[in-house]
């Protein structure tokens, strides 16, 4: 067995991250610990859900990955027979019990939930950003409370400084460390005085120069008209003013030694300024903080940093680790933490007692673990906190070997050999990577441009007309606006691409208008309905909204402005708004959840080449990668306070940040210089992620001067050739580049639904609700099984329970319970690959698919209904999406209707 308790792995990008991390947690399930005792964490929802699959996937087909295999049988122990033996009791085990799969977010939503009344919070909290608006006015009103909005406008007047200008955003950046803060300092001199002193010595500096026949450009030097422009001044970069070749011919120990006495008035104004500031600053961040926790405790509303400020108080000042184990019902003896370098120093800390626990017991008879997995290489996200540096802290401060996996699965020998090249002597502490075992040659070329937009076209076309599927062409850029500009010239030149945009649906002035329109339906503002119909030539007057009703979902009333008025235009954006709408059942939460929403804008086609920051990129890989240089200068560092960090992870010193402070603090230029080599790394690291994104083949377009890529050495190269596999595109990128214009809005729910003069079904609201009803039950359960039926329940009664008496929602259930505990329905789930509420696009319409159950040589569509009335319908409708997945997989394709009658289960099979 070569199980290491505690572990880490530096794993270089393409080396197998997830392999390694469900390798872990599974080898633990056969080692028969429990599902319950293993936490592992992410930092997303797709990356928890797709771990959880491949655990599930991993479990039910072991002997399919010999690699997979493999490890698990190095990591056990177990021999290959005594590991399919297992199999089946692991695998039952797994599904039977709660696992914790989760972000790191959700997991300190579940503690503090668990435990939150002892700190005045319901558990009954929801987790969302709030608008900078709102907790604007929060703030506002807790100064004005106070009597404290002079105070506001006085340190706005003390700092002085542009880059100050935005209190707020001060307050936020203190709100997001709160936990580690340190108290300010006293302040024990006057600035004013200080000032005065200075003032003092600067005349006397210049009379002495001027009584040694000092040059006039050399007096000019401290003549200056305040103390902040004295401080600014370069002639105090040197130890002594002698050093200066306009000052050595008069230098005297006297001008010296005034120099010197200049030098520490003014280190002693700066500093004494900036404690003036900071208790200023503290003062007012006091009443910010109770505002925020005040609105959390009474909204029951938390954004992400509420939800960090509460957990640490949770964890650190209220609960023991005796209480926080009962409370969650668990007690962890396996952590398995992913994407490590990114984990914040605050996020760390709300894990340490746990980790501490899993130390505290080593070398007992139980078997406890601790294991992370990471890359500092792609560090990227020291702005929002991401602390790589903890990668090698934690493994020191608890004795864990760091392993390096080393070896490229992902990328072509050319690739891998070429960003060897690129970063071996230039990025600090890089490990070169090998490339597996049979890697294609592959393709890396590097052009330099002055015109990176057009020579970012040229290439895509020269790819394409090689045989490179657009498809499979991404493009990196710097920042979003980049992206921007580059899809408009690739639209030009007929390219079809989908932007990745980091921009916010809301703020389309499309979608801005048709949702103030719904608001005007509601409330009858009519401000808000005069944008949308601007747009359509229309105006309030000459409408009729009779049709209106107060109690219409948000999802009827959007679908019949858009009708009505022709407002989808092949909009893709407005499939976005219809889709978020479905999700509420009343206008005012509907209106009230869009405008805090971050929902990213769809793309302009439905096909074609991505574009994307290279932020956006982590994680994914390309066949082909395209990596522009930036187009604009990069934004200088203007982070107006200094955070320095102690090791003990707490910040011990905020300073103020001043041009010039570097030639009087000694403490602030080493943390200066600290910062701009954290600033080099983080570049570095962005240079890493770009370059290490493509399987097959890497173009880079850099500009000759003022590269981005400078700081790699990077020059014109060309090595390989592109090669393309000649196979007919698959049916489902077919399917996908259908024209836009093909597309029918038909319906947005579950299940689609034509309109027919003979279709009475659609007449029946009360069947049609309850078809809905039982349809989402069905697509809330995770499996098939009761302990999924329970929770599935609970989904339904939280979503319809205003709207179904209970004796539907038993109904729902008891025919819900009735189809798992058919044996007939379990037989057709063995084996297969199930998919559920899949959607997908054929002959210009959206369809979605109750069940797709994939098995190795065929495919099964099942549809279900609540009655075989309009069982011919039902049939035709099935029959269509039988032929849609025989088009798009090329496999033979089987239908099923499921009727869930109440009185019993009927299995209707289709050829």
């Amino acid at each position: 067995m070569s199980f290491k308790p505690f572990l880490a792995y530096s794993a270089s990008a393409g080396s197998g991250k997830t392999f390694a991390l469900a390798v872990r947690y599974i080898s633990l399930l056969f080692m028969d610990e429990a599902p319950g005792t293993i936490l592992a964490a992410t930092f997303t929802n797709k990356a928890a859900a797709e771990m959880r699959q491949r655990v599930v996937d991993s479990l039910r087909h072991l002997g399919e990955n010999d690699a997979f295999l493999n490890a698990i049988l190095s990591e056990t122990g177990l021999s290959r027979e005594a590991l399919f033996q297992k199999q089946p009791e692991v695998l039952a085990r797994f599904l039977a019990s709660t696992s914790h799969i989760v972000t790191l977010d959700s997991f300190f939503a579940s503690i503090l939930r668990s435990a939150s009344l002892e700190i005045g919070l319901e558990p009954d909290f929801v987790t969302k950003e709030q608008s900078h608006e709102e907790l604007g006015n929060y703030f506002l009103q807790e100064l004005e409370a106070a009597g404290l909005l002079s105070s506001l406008v006085k340190l706005a007047m003390d700092i002085e400084d542009k880059r100050f200008a935005k209190i707020f955003e001060l307050m936020q950046s203190f709100y997001k460390v709160d936990p580690l803060l340190p108290q300010p300092k006293a302040v024990h001199h006057s600035v004013s005085k200080i000032e005065e002193e200075v003032e003092y010595l600067r005349q006397d500096m210049v009379r002495l120069l001027k009584e040694n026949g000092a040059a006039e450009r050399a007096v000019k030097q401290f003549e200056t008209g305040s103390v902040k422009e004295l401080f600014g001044k370069k002639l105090f970069e040197k130890e002594m003013l002698g050093e200066h070749s306009w000052f050595k011919k008069v230098i005297t120990p006297d001008i010296e030694h005034l120099y010197g006495k200049l030098k520490e008035r003014l280190l002693q104004w700066v500093q004494t300024r900036e404690l003036v500031v900071l208790n200023a600053l503290f003062k007012v961040y006091d009443h910010y903080k109770n505002a925020l926790i005040s609105n959390a405790k009474a909204s029951g509303v938390l954004s992400f940093d509420d939800l960090t400020y509460f957990t640490y108080r949770l964890l650190y000042e209220s609960i023991s680790k005796e209480f926080l184990y009962f409370k969650i019902d668990a007690k962890f003896k396996h952590i398995l933490l992913d994407e490590f370098q990114d984990t914040s120093t605050l996020q760390f800390l709300l894990l340490k007692p746990l980790i501490d626990e899993i130390f505290a017991g080593a070398g007992q008879s139980e078997l406890r673990s601790f294991f992370y997995v990471g890359d500092t290489k792609q560090s990227l996200y020291r702005f929002r906190g991401g602390v790589e540096e903890l990668f090698d802290k934690v493994a020191q401060r608890y004795g864990i070997t760091i392993e390096q996996m080393d070896t490229n699965y992902r990328s072509s020998r050319h690739i891998v050999e070429q960003v060897n090249c690129w970063f071996n002597g230039t990025m600090p502490g890089f490990v070169s990577q090998k490339s597996r075992k049979g890697a294609q040659e592959g393709y890396v070329e590097v052009i330099e441009s002055e015109d990176l937009l057009q020579e970012a076209v040229t290439q895509a076309q020269r790819l394409i007309s090689l045989g490179v599927d657009v498809d499979t062409i991404a493009f990196l850029v710097s920042t979003n606006k980049d992206g921007q500009s580059l899809q408009e010239v690739c639209a030009k030149a007929g390219i079809h691409t989908l932007l990745k945009t980091s921009s916010s649906l809301k703020n389309l002035p499309k979608i801005a208008a048709l949702t103030a329109m719904v608001s005007y339906l509601f409330y009858g503002e009519r401000i808000d309905g005069e944008a949308m119909l601007l747009r359509v030539g229309r105006s309030l007057d000459s409408i009729d909204v009779s049709w209106f009703s107060a109690f219409m979902s948000p999802l009827q009333v959007l679908d019949r402005l858009v009708r009505e008025f022709g407002y989808f235009d092949n909009d893709l954006n407005i499939l976005k708004l219809l889709e978020f709408a479905s999700s509420f059942t009343d206008i005012p939460t509907f209106l009230e959840e869009f405008a805090t929403s971050n929902i990213a804008v769809a793309s302009n086609s439905v096909h074609g080449a991505k574009i994307m920051t290279v932020h956006g990129s982590k994680g994914l890989e390309f066949e082909y990668v395209i990596v522009l240089d930036r187009l604009r200068r990069e934004n200088s560092d203007k982070s107006p306070l200094l955070f320095h960090y102690n090791d003990a992870l707490f910040i011990d010193e905020i300073l103020y940040r001043i041009s010039g402070r570097e030639y009087f603090d000694k403490k602030y230029a080493r943390i200066m210089a600290e910062r701009k080599r954290l600033s080099a790394k983080d570049r570095m690291n962005v240079l890493y992620v770009a370059l290490t994104r493509a399987v097959e083949g890497l173009i880079v377009l850099c500009k000759s001067k003022d590269s981005m890529f400078d700081e790699i050495n990077i020059s014109p190269i060309k090595m390989g050739e592109v090669i393309t596999q000649s196979s007919a595109l698959s049916v489902q990128k077919e399917v996908q580049k259908a024209d836009l214009q093909n597309i029918v809005l038909s319906h947005y729910g579950t299940q689609e639904v034509k309109e027919s003069e003979e279709d009475e079904e659609e007449k029946d609201m009360e069947a049609i609700l309850f078809g809905t009803a039982l349809h989402y039950t069905l697509e809330m359960m995770g499996d098939f099984d009761n302990k999924h039926l329970t929770q599935a329940i609970v989904a339904l009664q939280n979503r319809y329970g205003q709207l179904l008496s209970a004796e539907k929602i038993a109904d729902i259930e008891s025919r819900v319970a009735a189809l798992i505990a058919d044996e007939s329905f379990q037989k057709i789930l063995k084996s297969a690959k199930v998919g559920k509420e899949r959607l997908l696009s054929y002959r210009g319409e959206l369809k979605q698919i109750d069940l797709l159950l994939e098995y190795g040589d065929h495919v099964l569509v099942v549809d279900y209904k609540s009655s075989q009335k309009f069982m011919q319908k039902h049939r035709k409708q099935v029959q269509n999406y039988m032929q849609a997945i025989y088009t798009l997989t090329g496999k033979p394709t089987k239908g099923m209707i499921i009727y869930l009658e109440k009185e019993k289960i009927s299995f209707i099979s289709l050829k």
